[in-house]
């Protein structure tokens, strides 16, 4: 069972990705973001900041899971797989089932289902309007990885706000609150550089 496992392995989060017939090019974009999430974890690391490592990668391997949930449209076109009877059939379920949540809180009930309580919150975090609730390394991590990954390409975030616009733009959002929260996404970039530049933090002697 893999309830109350300290982490899944690689195959443990395919068969997630099966079970719950996650797009294809969702599944590119998570394996972008985790390697991306990794790779500022273990420079972070290396300043001397305790970050878990595991959580970071598997919650930046499932982040959008179900994020069909949240899709404009099914646009069998924009996929760009194969689409089967049982793909259809599984996400008009998720987007029936999570329609009033969307794929965030979809996603950290699913895990928190699973017994992964930890996990998650983490994914919970990497809302777009969360930003003012990233407490630990291990949220502004996957926070920031995600928002400088568009699809499965690395951009800045000012292209990927000028992308995300239309995206993240909820109905009777003001345009204003969403000018907020990206000044506030630039402010989190700039303290992961500074952390980055700092000297490292001597490490506690035992």
């Amino acid at each position: 069972s893999l309830i109350d496992k300290m982490h899944y392995t690689p195959e443990e989060i395919v068969a997630l990705y099966k079970k719950y017939h996650t797009p294809r090019n969702v599944i590119k974009h998570m394996v972008k973001v985790a390697k991306y999430a990794k790779k500022l974890t273990k420079k972070l690391s290396k300043k001397g900041h305790k970050i878990n490592k595991k959580l970071v990668e598997e919650a930046a391997l499932l982040h959008d899971l179900v994020r069909v949930c949240d899709f404009r449209e099914l646009s069998l076109k924009k996929l760009k797989q194969t689409v089967t009877s049982e793909d259809l059939k599984q996400w008009l379920h998720l987007r029936e089932k999570y329609k009033t949540i969307g794929h965030v809180k979809a996603a950290a009930q699913i895990l928190n289902k699973l017994g992964r309580r930890k996990l998650a919150s983490l994914i919970k975090k990497h809302d777009f309007f969360e930003v003012d609730n990233l407490k630990t390394w291990e949220e502004k991590i996957l926070y920031y990885a995600d928002k400088r990954v568009d699809g499965y390409r690395m951009v800045s975030l000012k292209r990927r706000f000028k992308k995300g616009k239309k995206r993240n733009l909820r109905p009777g959002e003001s345009l204003r609150k969403l000018q907020a929260i990206e000044k506030k996404v630039f402010k989190l970039e700039q303290e992961i550089k500074q952390a980055l530049k700092a000297p490292t933090k001597p490490t506690a002697n035992h």
